[in-house]
């Protein structure tokens, strides 16, 4: 196979890991998700005396941990991405 100059060829365990961290990135975004809904249900299951003096603090605490979950699961699918571009071979 002849390559041009300046062209480099494909980098197979590259583009493979690129896939598996993209994944893997959206596996914890799926998981994410899921913690939400639940956390969702339980709160709706809550007594209402629970639910006016817990509820608030709670759901403040699980949703500030959801987002940082979700900023760093997509930040992973992002590099996993980044990884899959980057094994590429250059035109």
């Amino acid at each position: 196979m002849q390559t041009m100059t300046g062209a480099r060829p494909a980098d197979t365990a590259g583009k493979t890991l690129g896939i598996i961290v993209f994944l893997l990135g959206v596996v914890m975004l799926i998981g994410v998700f899921v913690l939400a809904y639940l956390d969702l249900v339980a709160a709706a299951q809550a007594s209402a005396l629970s639910r006016l003096l817990n509820l608030p603090a709670t759901l403040l605490y699980k949703g500030a941990l959801l987002f940082i979950m979700g900023i760093v699961s997509s930040a992973i699918a992002n590099k996993g991405i980044a990884l899959y571009q980057a094994a590429r071979p250059s035109e």
